[in-house]
């Protein structure tokens, strides 16, 4: 479904000949769906219930919540005729995946600064789909160098648009037009909840890695007047997700809007305006944990195998986590509970199979982290028949999970051995 304009522009019409935007989504609005299995699950009373935003439909090749951003980052973009763009984050970024899948769209080029993080079958697929995307890899070890080394390029590189980590603005610094997407959404959402689709949620669980997401839902909510209180599960670490940096967001978010219609109040924001959930990060960005892992799991084989959506271990997993604490608790059984999915949950494994895991040819210094370690069944188990398997190159990074492969089976198996003494989950 295609709309002719945010919904943002209609109820602030000033805003369209002032505020850069282009099309990019491609299912809109997005879905919302009743999670009924998990509120079994959770004994959850008739006056609640558990409810989920499928934001990884918005796209039809990589959907998920950075391509809500991205009609206002790009929008910026090509009103600027920069040629490329370069962007930052974790040698796994979810956002660099999609910047290079929209760069290849509009025939921009795309230049990724990738800083490590703890390695995973997940950040070995991504680097892979970065380079299928046609994007340039640029690495260094701490983020610290990869902004240096950043700042190197765009010294040379003037055509290039710099988009800060995540599309969001930190310490201040950078673009707010990347927030101004899921201030649209929850203008979306109210449209939906007002043709009784579903009740105005009490709370709105959402991942919070760079900031910008949660801080457009919260912009929202206050716009709307809106009893909806989001909550902010910290997935990354200080300075990029933290209560101080939501705030930001928010207040230069509505500070732009205000600048470019005098009809957006400027709302004061406070930490009394949302919940920003510790605890579910684990040491680092990018671990698993067993809180996470254990909440995926459960909330897979509920509800994401018939419904269609995914979740994954570095931000959608610790989101849910916090969200099935939540709901555990007695006082919180009669809530209506929304849980933003941020994640793609369209296929990549025909892209995968395409590239077979060829990684030489990315550049030389990737080639350590497919050589050090690995992470699939295929890799230990020359096994004749592994192009035909669903576990051959698949999301699921424990094979026997994609296979549903009996505990006989498990007993005998070389590549189960292996990998599951591999696989790591911290006690967060």
């Amino acid at each position: 479904m295609e709309r002719e304009e945010p919904l943002l522009f209609k109820f602030y019409p000033k805003l369209q000949n002032k505020v850069p935007w282009i099309r990019l989504l491609t299912t809109v609005p997005t879905p919302v769906q009743k999670l009924d299995e998990l509120e079994r699950k959770f004994n959850i009373s008739s006056s609640g219930g558990i409810y989920i935003k499928r934001d990884d439909l918005d796209h039809q090749i990589y959907g998920g919540n950075k391509l809500r951003k991205f009609e206002f980052i790009f929008g910026k973009i090509l009103a600027k005729k920069r040629k490329g763009v370069m962007t930052f984050g974790g040698i796994g970024t979810n956002h660099g995946l999609a910047c290079a899948i929209v760069t290849q769209e509009l025939g921009l080029k795309c230049d990724l600064f990738l800083a490590y993080q703890p390695l995973t079958w997940h950040v070995q697929r991504s680097l892979l789909l970065y380079d299928y995307f046609n994007a340039n890899l640029h690495y260094a070890k701490s983020y610290t160098a990869i902004l240096l080394k950043g700042l190197g390029f765009r010294l040379i590189h003037p055509n290039y648009y710099v988009m800060l980590p995540g599309g969001s603005t930190l310490l201040g610094l950078g673009s707010s037009n990347g927030t101004l997407g899921f201030i649209n959404a929850m203008f979306e959402l109210k449209e939906q909840i007002d043709k009784n689709l579903f009740p105005e949620p009490d709370i709105i669980f959402v991942a919070c890695g760079s900031a910008g997401t949660a801080a457009g839902l919260i912009a929202g909510c206050k716009l709307l007047n809106l009893k909806t209180k989001v909550h902010a599960v910290q997935v990354s670490s200080e300075p990029f997700a933290s209560e101080s940096s939501v705030i930001t967001n928010t207040k230069k978010a509505l500070k732009y809007l205000h600048k470019n219609d005098k009809s957006v109040p400027l709302i004061n924001i406070t930490k009394d305006d949302f919940t920003f959930v510790e605890g579910y990060l684990g040491s680092d960005y990018g671990v698993k944990t067993k809180r996470g892992q254990n909440a995926i799991d459960l909330v897979m084989e509920l509800e994401g195998k018939k419904k269609g959506f995914k979740l994954e271990t570095t931000y959608t997993g610790k989101a849910m986590a916090a969200l099935l604490d939540y709901i555990d608790e007695k006082e919180n059984k009669g809530k209506n509970v929304l849980f933003w999915n941020t994640y793609n949950s369209a296929d990549l494994e025909s892209y995968m199979k395409e590239i077979n895991f060829d990684y030489k040819k990315l550049p030389k210094e990737f080639h350590k982290f497919y050589e050090e370690t690995q992470f699939q069944c295929w890799h230990y188990k020359d096994c004749p028949q592994n192009r035909e398997c669903d576990a051959y190159l698949s999301h699921e990074y424990r094979c026997w999970k994609g296979k549903n492969c009996p505990e006989d089976v498990r007993k005998i198996c070389e590549a189960y051995e292996k990998l599951s003494k591999i696989i790591e989950l911290e006690d967060a």
